[in-house]
């Protein structure tokens, strides 16, 4: 039996020799077909990996509650006494969710200093932030250089900031930046630690209600309530506008993922018996990180699908091909047949033809697919995951479609008239 498959599966393979053009004319369509399957697959996987630990540094038991400007009324219609703008998050909303929700396991209170920063007279674009040192852990914000404020700075109000590199480039200086001091609103603050230069991307900075283009400076939370409190004025065009924002961002950790849910529903209630202004808004990470992963999935499915087209249109093309080799060759089957060869024994032989060129279309597919990621790589510094079942997918995909697309052709060789085909020239 052995023997007979490989006598039938060298025929097979001499019979491809004697066409090497046209056997690889055949291959293009599953070769484009399978690389394209590999490197949107890759692509795809590098993306979805990419956004979900980025939402996954967000932190999966963390519920964020931002303050939100609600839209602002007419002066008119303003009582006296309301001589500022007053809205968002409150530290009485802060103390009731840490007393009443039982599966909160931490809160943290960020206030967003309204001043512009200034290093000597030149104005930087910055976004200052008070955090407690716990912030700076939970969001993973690695320092390059320097060290991070901690429970002894805040204990002791300390003037001290931690800054993203962005930052340090934009001082242009050639002094040591853990020498520097930056001015806020008059008071100034020694840089004590430079983070990595990993800046948030735009989806976390959403999240966390950061300015898109500016670099973040964080100060101590302490520091920030003792020097800068609570109301900020602005002047404009000859009028003052104050406005009070008691906590610019809550971050509430619960006790566990499968907390985080119920969690944000009794805050949800918690802030709409407080907040008739609606002036918050409640993020929930996990909430993002299991839509992005099931958006991802559909959007990775659609892809392959449509790369998969390259692959049905390759195996139309082998049928076509191989159904004008029977014409070609029917003189050949005639006499295999006179010589004793049965019906199977043909059709045998061109399954194993086009199989072959499925495989050998399927591993040249795979190659040129690895080689498409790695380019996509190169030029875009887009994140690609190559894993191997991608390729034994890619490939059984593509033997799959060489014998479906086989199997008519070798069916039509093989009912051939053994008489009609010695006959036909």
């Amino acid at each position: 039996m052995f023997d007979r498959l490989a006598e039938i599966l060298l025929l097979g393979l001499r019979s491809l020799l004697r066409n090497k053009l046209r056997s690889f004319l055949t291959m293009l369509g599953l070769i484009f077909g399978v690389g394209s399957v590999i490197a949107m697959l890759s692509v795809g996987a590098g993306a979805r990996h990419e956004l979900l630990s980025r939402l996954a540094e967000l932190g999966v038991r963390n519920v964020i509650l931002n303050s939100v400007q609600p839209p602002e009324e007419s002066r008119a219609d303003m009582e006296e006494e309301q001589w500022k703008n007053t809205y968002g998050l409150t530290f009485a909303d802060a103390e009731r969710i840490e007393l009443t929700v039982p599966s909160v396991e931490r809160i943290l209170r960020v206030n967003r200093i309204k001043h512009r920063v200034f290093r000597g007279s030149n104005r930087l674009d910055a976004t200052v932030l008070g955090v407690e040192p716990a912030y700076l852990d939970m969001f993973r914000l690695k320092m390059a250089r320097g060290r991070p404020f901690n429970d002894l700075d805040s204990a002791s109000y300390a003037k001290v900031c931690v800054v993203r590199k962005g930052l340090v480039e934009q001082l242009e200086t050639v002094d040591d930046p853990l020498e520097l001091f930056l001015r806020v609103a008059g008071e100034h603050f020694r840089i004590i630690g430079i983070l990595e230069d990993e800046a948030f991307r735009s989806h976390t900075r959403k999240i966390l209600a950061l300015d898109g283009r500016a670099q973040e400076v964080y100060i101590p939370y302490t520091t920030a309530m003792r020097v800068f409190g609570t109301v900020t004025y602005i002047q404009r065009s000859g009028s003052t506008e104050f406005t009070e924002v008691e906590l610019d961002q809550v971050v509430v950790v619960a006790r566990s993922a499968s907390l985080v849910y119920p969690t944000a529903k009794m805050i949800t209630r918690i802030l709409q018996a407080a907040h008739e202004k609606r002036d918050y808004e409640i993020v929930v990470p996990l909430e993002l990180l299991e839509q992005s992963a099931q958006t991802q999935k559909v959007f990775q499915t659609v892809m392959v699908l449509i790369a998969s087209i390259s692959l049905l249109v390759g195996g139309i093309g082998i049928a076509n091909i191989m159904l004008a080799t029977i014409t070609e060759r029917t003189s050949e089957i005639g006499v295999r047949r006179a010589l004793g060869a049965r019906r199977r024994d043909i059709a045998a032989q061109f399954l194993v033809e086009t199989t072959v060129i499925a495989a050998v279309g399927g591993i040249l597919g795979c190659l040129l697919g690895i080689a498409g990621v790695r380019a996509i790589v190169h030029f875009t510094d887009w994140q690609a995951i190559v894993a191997p079942h991608y390729m034994l997918v890619s490939l059984s995909i593509s033997c799959g479609v060489g014998v479906l697309s086989g199997i008519w052709p070798a069916r039509r060789a093989a009912r051939m008239d053994p008489i009609a085909a010695l006959r036909h020239e």
